[in-house]
């Protein structure tokens, strides 16, 4: 676990710190991306960081991390894996399903869940979901969090700091209301709920 002091001592290269870990955790999810940006949000309210900087180093990793796992998986699909049997040719043909009908639920929601966003953006990219969606979900994911995040340290001062699966459960809660919120809206404008179209997964993205 990052210290208070530690993070304060580092002066600028806190917010460089901040960006890595959150870039990264989408490939290492041990990495305490969410506790330091809490943490962040403590030392902005003691006046020793700026709140609007580490919110946008935490939302500028985010996206850059989420983006790093889309690739990841994209790459897998032109050949990191070998084809394995019906069954999970269906799997992953259901699951491209479900992200072309509830892509933006899906990933609003992955990205307060631990473990959530590292699977999400993978196969996203695996299962070749249009980048530009993807792009455009992520943006808007990545600066909520961030600032969700922050603003539990800023607000909250040390107590979801010292409490992290209070901070887990209530970013949970945080994830699944704003995916709510986005699937009524996209109910609303007549965008989700559309018949998808049968989407399969090609031979070719499941050889190596």
């Amino acid at each position: 676990m990052i210290d208070l002091n530690a993070l304060a001592d580092l002066g600028l290269l806190a917010y460089l710190l901040i960006f890595g870990l959150a870039a990264l955790d989408v490939v290492v999810p041990v990495l305490p991306s969410e506790a330091t940006v809490i943490l962040a949000g403590v030392l902005a309210w003691q006046g020793r960081l700026s709140i609007v900087a580490v919110g946008l180093a935490a939302a500028a990793g985010a996206i850059v991390g989420d983006h790093l796992s889309y690739g990841l998986g994209r790459w897998t699909s032109n050949g990191g894996f070998r084809r394995s049997g019906g069954k999970v040719a269906r799997l992953q043909a259901w699951a491209a399903q479900q992200l072309h009908v509830r892509g933006p639920t899906i990933l609003l929601v992955a990205r307060f869940v631990p473990g959530g966003r590292t699977a999400s953006t993978f196969m996203s990219g695996r299962l070749r979901f249009p980048l530009a969606r993807f792009s455009g979900i992520t943006c808007l994911a990545g600066p909520l969090w961030a600032a969700f995040a922050a603003s539990l340290g800023y607000l909250g001062g040390s107590t979801f700091h010292d409490h992290t699966l209070l901070a887990t459960g209530l970013g949970v809660a945080v994830g699944v209301t704003l995916a709510a919120l986005a699937e009524l809206a996209l109910r609303r404008f007549g965008i989700f709920g559309k018949p998808a179209p049968e989407v399969t997964v090609a031979d070719e993205d499941l050889a190596a």
